[in-house]
Parts: C-alpha cells; sequence; structure tokens
C-alpha cells in the first residue's frame, strides 16, 4: 500500500478526503482506466510507491507502472507542472533512493526512452525523441560568420570544415588564386580576387562554434626545410706508354740533313740539302698510336735513326657542387645554376621548313619537394644534377651526373643516396712480328701501353626543419656580411677616386657640425655634392642644415609630370604650386590636413643633426686656492662604448 504523507492534525477535513482519495486512486491504479473493448483495467502492482522524504527529496519505488501515472506523481509531489504529448506512453520499473525532482524525472524518461523541454514559462513538456529534434530544429535560427584564411586555402577549408556542419549547413569560398610565376605579356591577374582567401559559413551557433575552433588547429603556418645537396665527383686518369722506333733511309748521312720531332712524339725527316725524290726511306715503327707528350730519346748514324718513347700521363679531377635551397612543406622548388646554350632544330613538312630555338641548359641543378613529419623526418622528392656540356655545328653534348630518389632523413642529418664507382683498366702491347716475341731483344722491337681510368660519384642530402626567427637572425647576419663586403670592396678603391673623397667630406661635415662649425659643415657638404650630385644623405643633411628643399632654386620645367597633383588640387580647390617643386615645402611641412591626406604625405622620421658636446664649465677656486675643473660625464657611442 502506497505511503502519503497525512496532513498535521490542525489540518482542515478537506485537505484529509484529498489524501484518502489520492490513495484511493493509486490502489486502483490511475492509469488502468476502461480499454477499448469494454476490458477491465489491470490493477496496477501493489510495490507503486513516490514518498517526499524531505524537502525537494523523492524516493520512489515503481514496477511496471504506467508512465503516464508516474509522471501525475512527480507533479503532484513535487509541485511542478507536467504535460506529456500523447504518443508518451508505456511503463517504468525503478528503485530510486534520495534524488530531486530533476533527477527522478530523468532518470524515468530515460528509462522509457523519452525526453523533455523546460519552457521559460516553468512548465515541462515531455516528448518523444522525434519531437523533441523537431522543435529545437524549429525553434534554432542559423547564423552566418566570415573566416579569414591565413595559409589554408578557401577549397581545402570547405572539405575539412564539411563534417563538421549539420544537414542544412553550407559553407561559400573565395574563388581559387592563380598558381604559377610564368611569364606573359597579356595575363596580368585583371580584376580578379586579390585579398587573402575567406570562407562564409551557414549554420546552427554550435555549429559555426566547432568550425572555429577546427580553424585555429587547421589554419596554421606551414614549416619550412632547407635542403642542401652535396655532389661529389672525382675522376682518375692514368696512362703509360713506352715503344721503340726505327727510321732508315737508304744512302743518305742524316747529319746532312734537317730533323724534327712532330707533335706527336713521332720524329719526322726533313730533307736539308738533298731531294725529295733522291731519298728512300724506310720506317719501322711499334708506337702505332702516339700519344702527346712525355720523352722521345733518340740516336741516329748515317743512314739509321734510333728512337724510343716514353710518356706517362695522370689527370685527377675533383668536381664539388653544393646547392641549397628553402622550400615550404608539400611544395616543390628549383634552384638553377649554369648555362644555357642555344642551338637551332629544324622541323621540315610537306610545304615548309620552321626553324626553332632550343636551349641545352647545364650547370648545377636542384628540384625538391619536401614532406615534413610531426616526428622530425623530412620525406623528399629529390633530383639533384651537375652537368657539363657545349653546343657544335648545332649539336649539343651533354656529360651529367644526376640522381632521382625519394628518401626520408631525420632533421639536420646527412644521408647518401646515390653513388657511382667505375674504374676501367686496360693493357695494349704493339709489336713486330717474330721480333717482338724474342725474349729479352723482343722489347727493342715492341710497344708497351696501359691505362687505367676511375670515376667516382656520390651525392648527399641534408634536410634542416626552420626555426623561423633565428632563421631570420642568421639571415639578417649573413645581409649585413654582404654590407660589409660591400664597403670592403669601395674601400678598395683609390683614395682620390671621387667616391672615396665624396664619403670623406661628409664625415667631415659631421664632425663639424658635433663641433658647432656649422660653416665649415656647409662647405663639405658642398664639396660632397660637387663630387657625387646624387649623394642623398648629403642631400638630406643639407636641407636640415638649411631647412628648405633641395629642389627650391630648380624651374617647373614640365607641364606633363604633375598632371595628377593639379588635378588633386583642382578638386581641392587651392593653389596647385605649393605642391610641386620649386614651391613643395621638404617633409609636407606647412601643408594643410586635407593636402596631406589627399597625397599621403607623412612626416621623416629621421636622427637630429648631429650636436657639439657641452662646453667645459669654467674653473673653480677650491679651499686651498687652487682651480679645479669639473669633468663633463662620461657620453656613450653605441659603435664605440663609452668614453669622456
Amino acid at each position: 500500500m502506497d505511503r502519503i504523507e497525512r496532513p498535521a492534525p490542525s489540518s482542515s477535513w478537506a485537505a484529509t478526503l484529498a489524501a484518502g482519495g489520492l490513495a484511493l486512486w493509486l490502489l486502483c491504479g490511475a492509469a488502468g482506466a476502461q480499454q477499448p473493448g469494454g476490458e477491465k483495467p489491470k490493477p496496477e502492482p501493489a510495490g507503486t510507491n513516490v514518498t517526499v522524504t524531505r524537502p525537494g527529496t523523492f524516493e520512489i519505488h515503481v514496477q511496471g507502472a504506467d508512465l503516464r501515472g508516474v509522471l501525475q506523481l512527480l507533479s503532484t509531489q513535487g509541485k511542478r507542472n507536467i504535460i506529456a504529448t500523447q504518443e508518451v506512453r508505456g511503463t517504468v520499473t525503478a528503485d530510486l533512493y534520495g534524488v530531486d525532482f530533476n533527477q527522478a524525472l530523468n532518470a524515468v524518461l530515460r528509462a522509457s526512452g523519452f525526453d523533455y523541454i523546460e519552457g521559460k514559462d516553468g512548465m515541462i513538456y515531455v516528448y518523444t525523441a522525434k519531437q523533441k529534434a523537431d522543435i529545437l530544429k524549429a525553434e534554432k535560427k542559423p547564423v552566418v560568420k566570415v573566416f579569414r584564411l591565413s595559409y589554408l586555402t578557401a577549397a581545402d577549408a570547405q572539405l575539412l570544415l564539411a563534417p563538421a556542419l549539420s544537414p542544412t549547413g553550407s559553407i561559400a569560398v573565395t574563388p581559387a588564386a592563380a598558381v604559377g610565376i610564368s611569364s606573359s605579356k597579356t595575363v596580368a591577374g585583371g580584376n580578379s580576387y586579390s585579398s587573402e582567401d575567406r570562407i562564409v559559413v551557414r549554420d546552427f551557433s554550435e555549429n559555426v562554434e566547432k568550425v572555429e575552433k577546427l580553424l585555429q588547429t587547421l589554419d596554421v603556418k606551414p614549416d619550412q626545410v632547407l635542403i642542401e645537396a652535396t655532389i661529389l665527383s672525382c675522376g682518375l686518369t692514368e696512362t703509360n706508354k713506352l715503344g721503340v722506333n726505327f727510321n732508315a733511309l737508304a744512302g743518305v748521312d742524316f747529319k746532312d740533313i734537317g730533323m724534327e720531332a712532330t707533335t706527336a712524339g713521332t720524329p719526322s725527316v726533313t730533307p736539308g740539302k738533298i731531294t725529295q725524290n733522291n731519298l728512300t726511306a724506310l720506317n719501322f715503327r711499334t708506337d702505332f698510336t702516339p700519344v702527346t707528350g712525355g720523352m722521345t730519346f733518340g740516336l741516329y748514324c748515317n743512314d739509321i735513326a734510333f728512337f724510343i718513347t716514353a710518356l706517362e700521363t695522370v689527370a685527377d679531377t675533383t668536381v664539388l657542387a653544393n646547392p641549397k635551397l628553402l622550400v615550404v612543406n608539400k611544395q616543390r622548388g628549383e634552384v638553377m645554376v649554369g648555362r644555357r646554350d642555344g642551338y637551332l632544330t629544324t622541323t621540315i613538312t610537306e610545304t615548309t621548313a620552321t626553324q626553332t630555338v632550343e636551349f641545352l641548359e647545364t650547370g648545377t641543378r636542384l628540384i625538391v619537394r619536401p614532406f615534413i613529419g610531426a616526428d622530425g623526418y623530412v620525406r623528399m622528392e629529390v633530383h639533384p644534377e651537375d652537368s657539363d656540356g657545349s653546343v657544335e655545328n648545332s649539336l649539343p653534348s651533354e656529360t651529367t651526373t644526376e640522381v632521382t630518389s625519394n628518401v626520408l632523413v631525420r632533421d639536420g642529418h646527412t644521408i647518401v643516396i646515390g653513388g657511382l664507382f667505375r674504374e676501367n683498366t686496360g693493357t695494349g702491347i704493339s709489336q713486330i712480328p717474330f721480333l717482338g716475341n724474342i725474349p729479352y731483344l723482343g722489347t727493342l722491337f715492341r710497344t708497351t701501353s696501359d691505362g687505367t681510368e676511375r670515376d667516382e660519384v656520390i651525392v648527399l642530402i641534408t634536410p634542416h626543419i626552420l626555426n623561423q626567427p633565428k632563421a631570420e637572425a642568421v639571415g639578417e647576419q649573413v645581409k649585413d656580411d654582404m654590407q660589409r663586403l660591400r664597403m670592403g670592396q669601395r674601400k678598395g678603391l683609390p683614395c682620390w677616386s671621387s667616391d672615396r673623397l665624396a664619403q670623406w667630406y661628409l664625415r667631415r661635415a659631421k664632425d663639424f657640425l658635433r663641433a658647432g662649425d656649422r660653416e665649415k659643415a656647409m662647405w663639405n657638404l658642398d664639396m660632397a655634392l660637387s663630387l657625387r650630385r646624387s649623394f642623398i644623405e648629403a642631400i638630406r643633411l643639407k636641407e636640415d642644415l638649411t631647412n628648405r628643399a633641395y629642389w627650391a632654386d630648380a624651374a617647373r620645367y614640365s607641364v606633363v609630370q604633375y598632371v595628377i597633383p593639379r588635378m588633386i588640387m583642382q578638386e581641392l580647390g587651392k593653389p596647385f604650386d605649393t605642391v610641386v617643386p620649386p614651391n613643395k615645402p621638404r617633409n609636407g611641412e606647412g601643408l594643410g590636413a586635407d593636402v596631406k591626406k589627399a597625397f599621403g604625405i607623412e612626416p621623416l622620421l629621421e636622427s637630429p643633426l648631429p650636436t657639439a658636446p657641452p662646453t667645459a664649465p669654467a674653473p673653480e677656486v677650491g679651499a686651498a686656492g687652487q682651480s679645479q675643473v669639473k669633468q663633463p660625464p662620461a657620453r656613450t657611442d653605441e659603435n664605440k662604448g663609452v668614453r669622456p
């Protein structure tokens, strides 16, 4: 039997009667109304009990109770208004201890597969899951928000953000930017979209918030990698030659004729006093393929000449190429340092012949596309190449060392991606038949030649993922080194050159300004400008000294040059000659705010003029009657430290 809190003895008889009626309703089963077909309602199980243990806390024990009846009991005991739709039907079994109203309501409804919405008026509406979803969907209003993209393209963002949208959500994107930097005389972009990529998201507010959080993770600065390739090519060629040569001239005394050695190392006979027709020459040679250079030793007596040719050639060549390239992650990069030799190609058809110019590119080249991993490894599609070639008679020829590979390297480490070792050794013997085979003596009738060619090629690759601030600092240091190199080259000019003299006069002018002598400073500035009329630093310093523009003495000799300033001043209703030379003031001084705004004139930020150091104070007489001079405080020079 259900337990129901009874009223206090002082309660009215009506309240007691109402409590008794509620208990009677529970016993009979509030949900056991007359069923269709005249069936009698089934009594609710005897274990149904909803009790308020203390204010705001319930204890519920129901077994197979009608859901609508349990909701009615919760409404009565909790003093809350609960309204259920017709589709909310079923039974519930639950045992709950010490729960508040919301916990009890959630437990009962979720166990039965239903849900509720609490209205602003305090009413609790119980719906099926589908009904609640439809109501919430109808009440939601979509919002529209624009997102600016810094590194992620709009097309990629649209693809990646699609899972975060509702079925009714949408994303609009800006047009894709043109890619590539090919040369063109006709394509300049036109009126195409030229701002950063943007996306416009239309969806419910919670989905738009998800999109915003995703973009914070996706739209991030890409990594960059500096890739260094080293190509080392070593070549060694060694040849040896040793041979014997006989020359015989019948009936001729070699002392009476001249002899000279050819450039190939083989002696030749040049007749002197005797005519060519009277000579009968005979040449026994074993060095059939003479090599240029070496030494030729010969003996001749009467009509016989005996020569020995010996040669050793060694060539050792090393070529080192070391290209470097900075590339953004997943982008293609290429660097080429070399030459382009042109040659003609001819295409012949039935009616015409067309000639085109093509180029043979040789030198050092590096083509790469990196893929940076989160674990510090870099995968690269890489193609280093070092080549040499020429074009002769419109036919190109090329010698190249190149590697194409896809490798994985850790950040800052070096790996060998290719190599070649090739050695070619050959030995040859040339001799007079039979005589060259005689032991020991056969050496006089034969020539031996041998050669060795060895080539070795190694290709190494080193990637380094950049730390942007550190890399920029190193770049600034290299830039300063280039400035030092330029200044060193300039200081190498003769001291009487106009550039060196102009620099010297400018330094003198600054020194005189510091000393307070403006007249000598002006003279030195005039000397510097007489040597270099376009010395900008000297011109600005002179403007500061004279407080007038450098063009103040010039004449306005052009009419077309100042058409636009004339139009602008005409629109402002002000004199035109106040904004063009010679009346144009330096740095826009004295011009109205509207004129400065129209022309975009801003004050020039410059360092102040060099000033004279403070003068020494007058000596003061001390207690002992001796003069004392107060020394000025030390001043700091940023280039030379602290000096008095």
